[in-house]
């Protein structure tokens, strides 16, 4: 089974955090603006995690590739 490791959505709140934050900043409304930056932070957090995740699993399947095509 295939497991997706869904790295977008996590980018794109971070986007929406950010767009929010400069509207609430335009608005002089400092401290819900930071807010969204802090949530912006953990959202690019978890897009690296997954960015992380997604390349260990590739470079597995490459050694994995390597080792059977040694055995051939």
């Amino acid at each position: 089974m295939t497991e997706l490791i869904d790295y977008a959505r996590p980018l794109m709140m971070a986007e929406r955090a950010m767009k929010t934050s400069h509207d609430l900043l335009l608005q002089e409304d400092f401290n819900p603006a930071i807010d969204q930056i802090n949530l912006a932070i953990v959202e690019l957090r978890i897009a690296r995690v997954s960015i992380i995740h997604i390349m260990e699993k590739q470079n597995a399947l490459r050694e994995q590739i390597q080792t059977l095509q040694k055995r051939i």
